[in-house]
C-alpha cells in the first residue's frame, strides 16, 4: 500500500499540470465591456453636518427710489397763548414845522410834537446825511419835555449850528425829534441859503362856539391847494401851543373838520398852519352849554 500511494499522486500532479497547461494556452483576447448596469439606490442621508463659519457681507446695494409722500396728518392741538407782549413806546408820536421852507441864516421857525411819553426828554436835531446833524438851537442835550398830555410847542430864532455846517444845510432834510424814553417822530423840511417869503396874506380860519366835550367844527379857506394843514390851540396847556387836529386843504385851498374836544371853557387862539407857510387864527370860544 504504500508503495501505491505515492505513484498515484505522481499520476494525480501531472495529469492537473496537463490541464492547466492546456486552460492557459487556449485562453483567448478579452471580451468588450458589458454595459453598465442600472445606478442602486441613493443610500441614506448622513447626519447633519455642523454650521460653517459665517461668510463675509455683501457690498451694499444702490439707494431705492423715494417713496410718495404720505398724506399730512391731522393738524395738532392750538398751543397755549404766549404772554402778552410789552406795550410799543409812543408808536403815535408826530411832528409838526411851522415852515415848510426855512433858510439857513437867520429864519425863525416852530415846532409841535404830540404823542410823546408824559415828560419825556427830548432833543430836536436837523439831519444833514450819515455823519452830520445839527441840534436846532444849538443846545447840547435833551432841549425840552413833553407835557403832561405828551405834546411840546418849541420857538427857534434859527437853526443854530456853525457856520460850516450851515452851509452844508440846504436842501431836503429831516427834521427828527428823538425821545430820551424811545419816542421818535420826524418830518420833512427844506433848506435854502436865504429866505423865501411864500406866506398868503388871504388864509383865513373860523372855529364854532362849542359846548365842553363836544367836537369842534373847524373852517379855513385861503391855504394852498392840497396843502397838509395843522390846527392848533396857542398857549391851551400851561402856555403850550395844543395840537387839536390835521387837515389837508382841497383844490381850492379850503378845508373842514371835526376836532375833538379836550378844552375847558374859555375863549382860546385857534392857529391853522400849513406845510407850504400859510397861516391863520381864529378865536375859539368853549361854553359850559348852549
Amino acid at each position: 500500500m504504500r508503495k501505491r500511494f505515492p505513484g498515484k499522486g505522481i499520476i494525480v500532479a501531472l495529469l492537473s499540470s496537463v490541464f492547466v497547461f492546456a486552460f492557459i494556452a487556449c485562453q483567448g483576447d478579452p471580451g468588450q465591456p458589458g454595459i453598465s448596469g442600472f445606478p442602486g439606490n441613493p443610500g441614506n442621508a448622513g447626519p447633519q453636518g455642523g454650521q460653517g463659519v459665517p461668510g463675509e457681507p455683501g457690498l451694499a446695494g444702490n439707494p431705492g427710489s423715494p417713496g410718495n409722500p404720505g398724506a399730512p396728518g391731522a393738524p395738532g392741538p392750538a398751543g397755549a397763548a404766549g404772554l402778552n407782549g410789552m406795550d410799543a413806546v409812543s408808536p403815535q408820536a408826530r411832528l409838526v414845522i411851522s415852515k415848510s421852507t426855512i433858510a439857513a441864516e437867520g429864519d425863525s421857525f416852530s415846532v409841535w410834537g404830540s404823542g410823546f411819553g408824559v415828560g419825556e426828554p427830548i432833543t430836536l436835531t436837523l439831519q444833514i446825511d450819515n455823519d452830520l446833524q445839527i441840534i436846532l438851537g444849538g443846545v447840547v442835550g435833551a432841549q425840552l419835555s413833553a407835557n403832561e398830555s405828551g405834546a411840546f410847542a418849541k420857538d427857534f430864532d434859527s437853526i443854530g449850528g456853525n457856520s460850516a455846517s450851515r452851509s452844508q444845510a440846504p436842501g431836503i432834510r429831516t427834521l427828527m425829534a428823538n425821545g430820551l424814553d424811545g419816542s421818535r417822530a420826524s418830518v420833512p423840511v427844506r433848506i435854502v441859503s436865504n429866505a423865501i417869503d411864500d406866506t398868503p396874506v388871504d388864509s383865513s380860519l373860523a372855529a364854532s362856539a362849542t359846548v365842553v366835550g363836544e367836537s369842534i367844527s373847524i373852517w379855513g379857506a385861503g391855504f394852498g391847494a392840497n396843502e397838509a394843514v395843522t390846527i392848533v390851540v396857542v398857549g391851551a396847556t400851561g402856555g403850550n401851543d395844543r395840537i387839536l387836529s390835521g387837515a389837508i386843504a382841497n383844490d381850492s385851498g379850503a378845508f373842514s373838520v371835526d376836532a375833538s374836544n379836550p378844552l375847558d371853557i374859555g375863549i382860546y387862539t385857534a392857529k391853522a398852519i400849513g406845510g407850504s407857510g400859510s397861516s391863520a387864527t381864529a378865536p375859539l370860544v368853549i361854553v359850559e352849554s348852549k
